[in-house]
């Protein structure tokens, strides 16, 4: 995957993508799938913005039976399905507990009604998915289960648990890069760190979008017929530009990655106030979340303040007190600007529905803009998104993007891509560092093994204790369109996912990287400092 501005200025394409977060990356290789010729510009590096914010999981919607979106549920089941299909590498089961009580909508007969729904909404949840990923039905617990697997669950009034399943994403990073490198295969032109300044209008229709590329700091045009802004906190002011002035709405949402010790299932407990948080497993650490600010935000009010998270601190302290979290113990705060809407008691929440809009209706043909939340249906609504480009565009081709593995995703069973790895790996690499190339890389590890071959010192690892190798760096450089410090450390290498690496581990990649990208010192210092700043304010 090559960052080509050359051509990005120079062809005319039929469907420009403004967006390189998880619905903007789908559909420019739905796109690219179907045969158009596309171009996806990204303002940050791809998965930036609020699809870095993630708590690590794909749900199968059954929260939505509170509201009786059944519809929203089915989405939701089947993609839960579709990405089970398309990336099993990257993906393993995840139980999830929560406490029953006897108010009527967290009863165990309420819980009972959504697991019986659940079953006959999903009856084919498992249908094509490879053994290793099958999920059992859901099912209550009595109240000593529950309190055996949730110790301090509070008691007053409890009745029992109830226990479901739904995914683990181990890398959601990786996920979005594969979408990244399935368009790429596909011929998608695709850049990051090129910022979409201005539609271009003619006569009243989208013919391309000046941009500006902030490695250089030059701008050129990027042509095309069809442009979808799928630019996430940034979508209102394309949408403003396409005469759409009506108000978008944003909120900060907010994950906690800790450094405290968890295993076992998910946990779900509420707050004070009714609201429901979780805490999940993953690598070991708990992660906290979601939280979401109370009062509306801009689309770049990103930084999450000290303020903020004693706040968010203490609504994760009010639903699960024996945690006691304190500051000290937070390694990162994932954070995202998303799309927001008022619940029937008027507070801020999520945007319930993805929501698309024809600017033709606003006076401009051409553009397509994309409003969505949701991280598990973002490939579907994808779809959804280019099924109305090509219908503007007179060509109905049918979408293949749930069919087709990510790259990858080749090898379903996972024991089985280990065991290769480790037998294609011998002698270049120890077993540690093989099974996270397997995690990583799914299928793709090949590609990691020739930079090994073709120069051994690269097989060194990063830092003691670190199963991350030189030769992941250089490949994520020459291959995957790396080009800050920070874009490598959090989104292409399994290193500062958790919290800041270590300095050891960062000046080991960032000696890597300047190597390649020709930095000097002062660059690198730079990048360096701009990484430590990355994990602000913890």
């Amino acid at each position: 995957m090559k960052r080509d501005l050359a051509r990005l200025a120079r062809e005319t394409f039929e469907v420009r993508v403004v967006g390189g977060g998880i619905h903007g990356l789908a559909a420019a290789y739905d796109a690219a799938q179907r045969g158009f010729s596309v171009a996806l510009v990204e303002r940050g590096d791809f998965g930036s913005g609020a699809s870095f914010n993630h708590q690590k999981t794909i749900h199968g919607g059954l929260r939505y039976l509170q509201t009786g979106d059944l519809k929203r549920m089915r989405e939701s089941i089947l993609e839960r399905r579709t990405l089970a299909r398309i990336a099993p590498h990257l993906l393993t089961p995840l139980p999830f507990l929560m406490p029953t009580y006897r108010k009527l909508t967290r009863s165990r007969l309420a819980m009972w009604v959504a697991f019986r729904t659940d079953a006959l909404v999903g009856s084919d949840r498992n249908d094509g998915v490879t053994p290793r990923l099958h999920l059992p039905p859901g099912r209550l617990l009595s109240k000593a289960e529950c309190l055996e697997a949730f110790p301090d669950v509070r008691q007053k009034g409890l009745t029992g648990g109830a226990l479901w399943h739904d995914y683990q994403v181990r890398n959601t990073d990786r996920l979005n890069l594969a979408f990244a490198l399935a368009a790429d295969a596909a011929g998608a032109c695709l850049a990051n760190h090129v910022e979409a300044v201005a539609p271009l209008l003619e006569n009243g229709r989208a013919v391309g979008v000046r941009v500006r590329d902030a490695l250089t700091a030059c701008e050129f045009d990027v042509q095309g017929r069809m442009t979808l802004n799928a630019a996430g906190a940034a979508t209102g002011r394309l949408m403003a530009a396409f005469g759409r002035t009506e108000a978008h709405p944003l909120i900060k949402a907010m994950n906690l990655v800790t450094r405290r010790p968890f295993s076992g299932p998910a946990l779900a407990s509420s707050t004070d106030e009714g609201r429901m948080l979780f805490i999940v497993p993953w690598e070991g650490r708990a992660v906290a979340g979601t939280s979401h600010s109370p009062q509306p935000c801009g689309p770049d009010e990103l930084a999450v303040s000290d303020r903020e998270l004693t706040w968010f601190i203490g609504q994760v302290n009010e639903a699960f007190p024996s945690l006691r979290l304190a500051v000290e113990d937070v390694t990162l705060v994932h954070r995202g600007i998303v799309p927001a809407a008022r619940n029937r008691k008027g507070e801020w929440g999520l945007e319930g529905h993805f929501r698309l809009r024809d600017h033709a209706a606003d006076g401009v043909e051409g553009a397509v803009s994309l409003v969505a939340v949701k991280y598990t249906t973002g490939r579907g609504v994808a779809e959804a998104a280019v099924d109305l480009v090509a219908r503007k565009l007179g060509r109905r081709v049918p979408s293949r993007t749930a069919q087709v593995p990510l790259p990858g995703g080749e090898v379903a069973d996972l024991e089985t891509l280990e065991d290769m790895v480790r037998r294609d790996a011998a002698g270049l690499i120890d077993n540690e560092v093989a099974a996270q190339l397997a995690l990583t890389y799914g299928s793709s590890y090949s590609a990691l093994l020739q930079v090994v071959r073709e120069s051994p010192a690269l097989a060194v690892r990063l830092a003691d204790g670190v199963p991350v190798i030189a030769a992941q760096v250089v490949h994520a450089v020459r291959e995957e369109m790396t080009f800050t410090l920070t874009d490598l450390v959090t989104r292409r290498v399994p290193l500062g996912s958790m919290g800041h690496p270590g300095e050891t581990a960062a000046s080991a990649c960032a000696a890597l990287m300047a190597r390649e990208l020709g930095w000097d010192a002062a660059r690198t210092e730079r990048e360096l400092q701009q990484l430590r700043d990355f994990y602000r304010p913890v």
